[in-house]
């Protein structure tokens, strides 16, 4: 897994090194995994994973992937973090690059100490596209 590390340009230009210097990032990279297969694993009753809906509670409340969990997206997640730490979390959002699901994953992992998270390639809108299960609250 790689780390986002960010060297504020202050600090190094107070230990003496001239500026400008590039500050090196290592992207976050949080893996996919496509709505079929993630449709198998539903129906296959596995238990070692959790769907996790990060739209507003409304938006999930209108609809969401049969039995998943609804967890708002939020710019900064505050604890308690409700979501179980021993399974694969797959993220998933109605964004148009999955960029809530994205930031929710990587805050997940930075901030929280989650390993095993995947992001839905395609989000809500290509699991409604393919007609998959989806249920509303009550």
């Amino acid at each position: 897994m790689k780390k986002i590390i960010r060297i504020p340009l202050i600090l190094l230009w107070l230990i003496g090194l001239p500026l400008p210097v590039p500050v090196i990032t290592f992207a976050l990279e949080i893996p996919r995994i496509q709505p079929e297969e993630l449709k198998r694993m539903i129906e296959s009753v596995d238990s070692s994973f959790l769907v996790v809906d990060v739209q507003p509670k409304g938006a999930y409340d209108m609809g969401h992937i049969r039995g998943a969990a609804n967890f708002p997206w939020n710019p900064e997640i505050k604890g308690p973090v409700n979501l179980p730490q021993g399974k694969l979390l797959v993220l998933y959002c109605d964004c148009g690059h999955e960029e809530d699901s994205i930031d929710a994953a990587r805050q997940l992992m930075e901030n929280w100490e989650y390993m095993d998270i995947k992001i839905l390639e395609g989000g809500w809108s290509q699991w409604r596209k393919l007609g998959y299960p989806i249920e509303k609250s009550r």
